[in-house]
Order: C-alpha cells, then structure tokens, then sequence
C-alpha cells in the first residue's frame, strides 16, 4: 500500500472519527457533589501549593458530576463522567479542560470528589484554576468513573475523546444553570494527563466549531514520546526495589487493557506466577497501594533480585528492547506518541527539571520536533522548573501554577519559559 494512499485512508478515518465525536457531544446528567467556601479553597490550596501559591479567592465554589456522551477505546458510544467545578456567580475568564495523572482506583476519580476529604491532584487542579475565575472539568477517563471498562492506558490519543466531549458537556450544564463561562478554552494536565492534554489540544485542531476553539494549552510532565523515551523508562534495570515495582505497575496497567480489551493473555508478558496475580488483583478493582504492594510481595515470593528479566517472559523483553511494532504493547506506544505535529495555539510545555518517573526529556523531544516542523518560538515555549525540592509526586502544584500564570498573562507571565 502506498504512502499516500495510507494517508487518504487514515484522514478518512480521522474524518468519520469526528462525525462520531459530533453526535456523541451532549449532557446526559448531572449530579451536585456540593460545594466549598473560599476560606476552605484557600486553606487547600495554601497546603499543596506552598511557595508555588496562586492568589486567594473571595469566592466559593459548585461542583457537578457530569454524565455525558462520548466513545469508547473502541470508538463506540459510551457514556463517561468527569467533575465540573466553578466559582459561584460565574467564571469569565472561560473553561479549564484538566487531565489527570495515573490512578488505577476507581474511586480517585475527579467525579468521586465531593469537596471533603482528601483528593490528590484534583484538589490541585481545582484550588489552581477556579480560584483564579475559571471554571474547572477533569474527565474521569474512558475506563474510570462510572464508565466500566478497562482504562486504555497509557493511549493519549484515545483518551483525549473523553476530554473533547467534556467540554460541549460542561457548557450544556452551564446553560441549564443560567451560568456565564467565558469563551476562552485552556487545556492543561500533569502525568498521564500531561500527554492526554497534548492529544486533546491536536485533536480540538480539527473541530471548527467556537467552543472548541483552544485559547492556550500547558501540557506538564507528560510522556509525549511513547515509543521512544518512555519505552526506555519502561525497560531501565536499576536494581532498587521502587523503581522496579513503578514499572511493573505502569507496564502491567497497559497490559491489563490489552487483555481485557484486545483478549490477549497475562502470560504474553509476564511470567506465570506474576502474571497470575496481577489477573487476579485487577479483577478485584485495586487500589494503586494495593496494587503496589501485591507486585512487591509477588515478585520477592519469584525472587525477582528486582530485575525485569526475572519476571517478563523473554519475547516481550526483546520486543520492548527492539522496539518491535509487530508486538501489541509496543505497537500502541507508537500510535499514541503525541509530540511530532504543529500546534497553532500558543503552548508552553511544563517539565520539573530531574524527573525520575517521567523525564524532561520528553519535554525536549517535543519541543524540538516541533520547532523543526516551524512552529515559532512566540507560539511555542518551554518551562522547565529547576527546584531541587521537587520531584514527580510533589510537582504538580508547581507545574500548576506555572501553567495558571500562563492562562493568566500569556508567556509574559512566564519569563523563565523558553
């Protein structure tokens, strides 16, 4: 098949995507999940945000679980769930899309949240944003939520549906309540969510409708190049026991969507006692600590000596090493890489400078792909946050408010961003 016409197929494909994205886009229902006041979105966010504070607010906050129309990793109808928060009396200053980092708990899902208790991340993204006049939606994601599916991890690209259709979905909401959002559209996100931001900002590209029309975007600490940065994250063999097991996790949580999904079996990719028990735990619903500590006690039960070789099977190891498409784990590392296209709203990408779980370098690689593709500098910077308090846990807050001060004022706000 020639190159072109693989490309005449593939836009026609995207083409009939789109349609589909159109008729799915409408509120199915919404929930009130309560509300806070401004002494209690200050406290908030004074605690996770510290020396990175944005500005008190005055005002108090509504939060709505939505259900709305969307597709599946299938790319047929579903109904997903994700959380709206915004300020009481309106946000002028428009509509924030975040998307959130990697969670394997159903129950962590931004929609779960009822302004009580605890809520990482999504405690950051809303005290971050609605303090500042916005309003606030973070999808649940395909898979989580309410919808009950296999999370399509780590699929940038598929997951930024649920991200698209949010947004219809929120102002739907907005109307029914006589509340006013402002027209602006800014997408942002950390982690998992860092790459589905930047899939969901190349996806509202082709959209020509006003409401879809994205005002700026400030993917942070995404992993944007898949195939090539994050696959050699995947396959490092560092001997220490952390590191060995936040592999297993990341691995393991995209092989339980190819199982579930795509039928293929654990022990395509891991080693029969090992891939017994993580079938097992993931068909319990875990949790991530549960998770995490029943590939700990699994792999030292192996023997592991906290070496990949010890608990993959072989073809799957040297398929990773090859960067073998024909295998199906590295094959969709490929098609959701996320970073060589060109942006036409203005971007700043946000990385924390000695990143361990999600390196800079994926930062760099998109950057410079598309630099070289002539998207310029006054459209395009970077924003690496050189702290060395950080890391990838306690860094989205700061990756928050660098991507606030940019909603803000624009890469005027941001001098350090290049």
């Amino acid at each position: 098949m020639t190159t072109y016409l693989q490309r005449s197929i593939s836009a026609l494909l995207f083409a009939l995507l789109l349609v589909s994205f159109t008729s799915a886009q409408r509120l199915v229902s919404h929930d009130a999940n309560g509300t806070m006041s401004a002494a209690d979105l200050n406290e908030r966010m004074a605690k996770v945000y510290g020396k990175y504070a944005v500005p008190e607010t005055a005002t108090a906050f509504e939060l709505y679980k939505v259900t709305y129309r969307s597709l599946d990793a299938n790319g047929k109808p579903a109904e997903l769930t994700g959380l709206v928060a915004w300020p009481a009396g309106g946000a002028p200053k428009g509509l924030v899309v975040y998307c959130h980092g990697t969670t394997v708990d159903r129950d962590r899902s931004p929609s779960r949240f009822k302004g009580e208790g605890e809520a990482p991340e999504t405690i950051e993204a809303i005290t971050g944003f609605a303090t500042g006049g916005y309003a606030v939606v973070l999808p649940d994601y395909i898979g989580l939520g309410d919808h009950q599916a296999a999370h399509p991890y780590p699929l940038s690209k598929v997951n930024a549906r649920s991200g698209v259709d949010i947004i219809p979905a929120a102002r739907e909401l907005a109307r029914q309540k006589n509340y006013n959002i402002g027209n602006s559209l800014f997408i942002t996100g950390y982690s998992e969510g860092g790459g589905v931001a930047m899939a969901l900002t190349q996806a509202l590209q082709a959209f020509t409708g006003p409401e879809y029309a994205v005002t700026a975007s400030a993917p942070a600490a995404g992993p944007y190049d898949l195939s090539g940065t994050t696959r050699k994250f995947m396959l490092e063999d560092t001997g220490e026991q952390a590191d060995f097991i936040l592999r297993i996790y990341l691995t393991s949580y995209a092989v339980n969507y190819l199982v579930k999904e795509k039928k293929l079996r654990w022990r395509d990719f891991y080693k029969p006692t090992l891939a017994n028990a993580l079938a097992v735990n993931y068909n319990l619903s875990p949790t991530d600590d549960g998770l995490i500590r029943n590939i700990g006690i699994t792999t030292a039960l192996m023997r592991s000596k906290n070496r990949l070789a010890n608990v993959l099977q072989p073809g799957f190891l040297r398929a990773m090493q090859r960067n073998d498409r024909r295998n199906a784990f590295v094959r969709m590392l490929h098609e959701n890489d996320v970073y060589d296209w060109s942006p036409r709203v203005p971007m700043m990408l946000v990385a924390i400078d000695g990143d361990t779980v999600v390196s800079q370098v994926n930062t760099e690689v998109a950057y410079n792909a598309m630099r070289r593709r002539g998207v310029p500098a006054e459209r395009l910077r970077r924003m690496i946050i050189k702290d060395t308090e950080l890391n990838h846990l306690n860094g989205i807050a700061p990756a928050m408010s660098k991507a606030r001060a940019f909603f803000d004022g624009g890469f005027a706000a941001v001098p350090a961003a290049k």
